[in-house]
């Protein structure tokens, strides 16, 4: 049996496992293009791996790259910025972004969903930066074990266990969602108080994770509240506060 029937023989067997979806998808694109029956075979195969499996970064990056050939680029464009945080060695997600936007001459679709999704990923970035930053000035290298609750740093080894080859030795707070930045906060009130209101911030990253969810899954943000890049915008000045006082 060769590679590409072997996964094709493990989706059959275990269709609800992302991985599955994503090494055939990988096998196939590996091919010269002559070979391959379809791209939208590998795009299908693709964004099934995004949907079983929506905390995985490789699919997504796979599926940009191969809209990105097929010069799909504003399709292409949002997995790259899901991704663009993660430390991945090997992929060009910076570049490949670039050269998204550059060529996307023409935004399309629509501006007010484009820009929520804008504002929800750079919130979020930056919501993961303030708590590593406070975090670290507070209990240095064992930041992570002392800071981050028991729960959550379960709940993001396991997500990590569970992931891709490529994402084992990825930073574990990456695999944390909303919901845990609001815990990690409210286990930590008298660190971050200095900075923000604990108690509002921590309904709004409550509000968030539907959100970023329906990202992941690729539905329509008409009912994100356009307060989310209000939300950007003064969590922005935020982080800025804090790097300034740390430099």
């Amino acid at each position: 049996m060769n590679i590409e029937m072997y996964f094709k023989e493990n989706i059959r067997r275990n269709p609800q496992d992302p991985m599955n979806y994503y090494y055939l998808g990988k096998e196939l694109m590996n091919k010269k293009l002559r070979d391959i029956e379809s791209l939208e075979t590998i795009e299908k195969l693709f964004k099934q791996s995004v949907k079983l499996g929506p905390h995985l970064w490789a699919p997504k990056i796979m599926l940009g790259e191969l809209l990105y050939k097929m010069g799909r680029f504003k399709e292409a464009e949002p997995y790259f910025k899901e991704t663009l945080h993660r430390e991945v060695p090997g992929f060009s997600v910076k570049e490949y972004l670039t050269k998204c936007i550059s060529k996307s001459s023409n935004p399309g679709g629509n501006f007010h969903e484009v820009s929520k999704r804008d504002s929800l990923y750079l919130f979020e970035n930056n919501v993961r930066e303030f708590i590593r930053i406070l975090l670290e000035i507070n209990y240095g290298h064992e930041w992570w074990r002392k800071g981050v609750p028991k729960r959550v740093r379960a709940k993001c080894a396991s997500r990590r266990e569970e992931s891709l080859d490529e994402e084992k030795e990825v930073d574990l707070l990456l695999f944390a969602d909303f919901y845990d930045y609001k815990i990690v906060i409210e286990s930590n009130k008298p660190i971050f108080a200095n900075y923000i209101d604990t108690r509002e911030w921590c309904v709004r990253l409550q509000e968030m994770e539907p959100i970023r969810n329906a990202i992941a899954h690729n539905r329509p943000l008409t009912r994100a509240p356009v307060r989310l890049r209000d939300y950007h915008l003064s969590f922005q000045k935020i982080i800025d506060k804090v790097k300034g006082k740390v430099n």
